[in-house]
């Protein structure tokens, strides 16, 4: 098969990186790879989506497989279907369960899937009428995508006014223009992604990301700070995560949802129960580096399998133990990362620690690879002592402006010693 993958993050490498382990492979195609990966494969280059399309098919190109969401609002998908061409991806029509947040409620109650109460406000003369009906914390959503970082919790009445405020005022432009105000769910979080063919949900094995900047859980949102796979759950949790990908995938089919795809449920495990926080509708990152760093099955195959409507047929196969990745951002993110820092011994790292880098903001500086965004490194690892490889192996990563969070994980090695597999090496 010759085969795209479209985006360019840590997410795009790792799906680079696994294809390109197929037998079935025979070419491998990019478009707007980072500096850190293109060389995986011949990149294309096209001024829009519909000459992508064409270039596409005149390089006999198989399959798009695509990775960020804003193509996939785009229509991306829709111009690949025109030219005969399968993909990994949501048209436009659905990529609209990630692209607006009132649509996934309204999705979710057409179909009775748990969530929490909420109200969508356009206006600030809403705001005071609106927060009447919620206590606090509130859980402020932008409507429209703000690459993860459009989600706020107020602490207070005030907090959550002045936030509004700012929100319908265009803090995100027009992804802020409406707001979801929702209430406050506590528990343990779950990434569960999963493939769909039309008439078969697959899950993957569920995941855990950890979106806030700091340890604790402290400090602002961000796209995403580190993952892990599988999560620790009672036998009672697994069920009731079964019976939840069972109801997600009557509700695809009764809405005759005709896309060949992922869907990825944020799903909280609260008192009253499993309830679901956010679709969107493509790979997490960083939950995809992990996850298929864990996955034992041959990706290529299991998608062409899902485009070819046999999802039915799959039994994926996963690796033993866990497997982890931890974040390495540049300093100032999210709001004012640094750009332009070297990043010295990146080879070395990997031969001394034995950890899987895939790169996310970076760029070639004269055959140097420097700095060039927000989220700059994933540092991933499974097995026995893998959370130990992988901060050993980032405290020894020559990058001035690295920051990271040292408690991705089950266990902290920070504050608990070792690692979380209680192996004979620790």
């Amino acid at each position: 098969m010759k085969v795209l993958i479209y985006g360019g993050g840590a997410r795009e490498h790792a799906l680079a990186r696994k294809i390109k382990q197929s037998p079935l492979l025979e070419k491998l195609y990019l478009c707007k790879p980072n500096d850190g990966f293109a060389g995986l494969g011949e990149v294309i280059e096209a001024e829009n989506f519909s000459v992508l399309a064409q270039i596409s098919g005149e390089k006999g190109v198989d399959l798009l497989v695509v990775g960020p969401e804003d193509p996939l609002m785009g229509g991306i998908v829709d111009e690949f279907k025109k030219a005969g061409i399968p993909a990994i991806g949501a048209d436009k029509k659905w990529a609209m369960l990630e692209g607006s947040k009132s649509r996934a409620k309204e999705f979710m109650l057409r179909n009775n899937i748990p969530t929490a109460k909420y109200e969508t406000i356009t206006g600030t003369e809403d705001v005071y009428n609106v927060l009447d009906r919620f206590s606090v914390p509130v859980v402020l959503k932008a409507d429209g995508l703000a690459a993860g970082k459009g989600v706020y919790i107020a602490a207070s009445r005030v907090d959550a006014e002045m936030t509004l405020k700012e929100y319908l005022e265009g803090k995100f432009g027009e992804a802020s223009s409406k707001v979801v105000v929702e209430e406050y769910l506590e528990g343990p979080e779950i990434s569960l992604i999963s493939l769909w063919d039309g008439e078969t949900l697959l899950p993957f094995i569920p995941a855990r990301d950890y979106k806030k900047l700091s340890e604790g859980d402290k400090g602002p949102n961000t796209g995403g700070m580190g993952a892990y796979c599988p999560v620790s759950l009672t036998g009672d949790e697994y069920r009731a995560l079964e019976e939840y990908a069972k109801n997600l995938e009557n509700a695809l089919k009764n809405e005759h949802a005709e896309f060949t795809g992922v869907v990825y449920s944020g799903l909280i495990m609260t008192k009253q129960g499993l309830k679901v926080l956010e679709y969107n509708m493509r790979f997490g990152d960083p939950e995809t580096q992990p996850l298929l760093m864990h996955l034992d099955s041959d990706l290529l195959e299991v998608f062409k399998t899902t485009v070819d409507k046999e999802l039915h047929k799959v039994s994926l196969k996963w690796k033993k133990g866990q497997t982890f990745c931890v974040v390495v951002a540049a300093a100032g993110y999210p709001e004012n990362p640094a750009k332009g820092g070297v990043i010295g011994n990146i080879n070395e790292v990997i031969q001394n620690h034995g950890v899987e880098i895939f790169f996310a903001g970076v760029k070639k500086e004269g055959g140097t690879i420097v700095g060039n965004g927000g989220r700059v490194l994933s540092v991933c690892q499974t097995g026995p002592c893998a959370q130990k490889y992988i901060y050993d192996a980032i405290s020894e990563l020559d990058f001035n402006d690295k920051i990271y969070r040292k408690d991705i994980g089950e266990v902290s090695l920070y504050n608990k010693g070792g690692c979380s597999c209680n192996c004979r090496e620790c």
